[in-house]
């Protein structure tokens, strides 16, 4: 049987249930109803939630846990050991992929060294990728946006989610050239995939990448 991760009783008239990137499910209900009806419910709709449950189960990836002791972290597309430390700085092993993290504020230390690093990435792959497109830019920055990887503005100036971070290097690259490509095209017509074409042959494959792990988004 179908058991939900929550059940949110309120003021409202009829049954509903959802699932989120993580596969939580949630029955919203009527105040008044009964556990009896809402697993009626829950059996009606128990192939529509198995099907989804099977999508967020597919990604292979964890809502971190409150405490990130152990918590595994894919970085550049590989997975990366988080351990919690005393201490007061962020100490990072590349060998043996760790990220040695002070315990105290553990996940807001965490996401400002996770930024700091997103930033210096991608401004680094951004200049060499806009000398080879021969195009220039404004600025750089990161942000904390979860519903776009990237997005340029009217007069040049690129943001990228921090949370690109977590993607391969090849997907990073992607989304760095069509940032870029909007500095010259400011749409998506056909001339602008092209010169997304001309640099990312297969970047239908990385958008697609994209697309089905869209749940990195909601990662911190």
């Amino acid at each position: 049987m179908l058991q939900p991760d929550e059940i949110i009783r309120s003021n409202r008239k009829t049954l509903s249930v959802c699932i989120d990137c993580f596969g939580k499910l949630t029955v919203r209900a009527p105040r008044r109803c009964d556990d009896e009806r809402i697993f009626a419910f829950l059996r009606e709709k128990e192939a529509w939630i198995l099907r989804q449950k099977a999508k967020t189960a597919g990604a292979g990836i964890d809502l971190p846990p409150e405490n990130l002791n152990g918590y595994s972290l894919s970085l550049l597309g590989e997975k990366h050991r988080v351990l919690l430390i005393g201490g007061d700085y962020i100490r990072f092993d590349p060998e043996t992929k760790q990220i040695f993290l002070p315990e105290k504020n553990a996940r807001q230390r965490l996401v400002k060294w996770l930024k700091e690093n997103a930033k210096r990435i991608f401004l680094e792959q951004t200049c060499r990728r806009a000398k080879e497109m021969q195009t220039s830019f404004q600025s750089v920055s990161v942000s904390s946006a979860r519903s776009k990887w990237g997005c340029c503005t009217f007069d040049n100036r690129i943001r990228y989610s921090f949370r690109l971070l977590y993607a391969p290097k090849e997907v990073i690259d992607y989304v760095i050239v069509h940032e870029l490509a909007h500095t010259k095209q400011k749409n998506h017509s056909p001339a602008f995939w092209r010169e997304v074409e001309k640099f990312v042959p297969d970047y239908k494959r990385k958008r697609k990448w994209l697309k089905d792990h869209a749940i990195l988004m909601h990662i911190f």
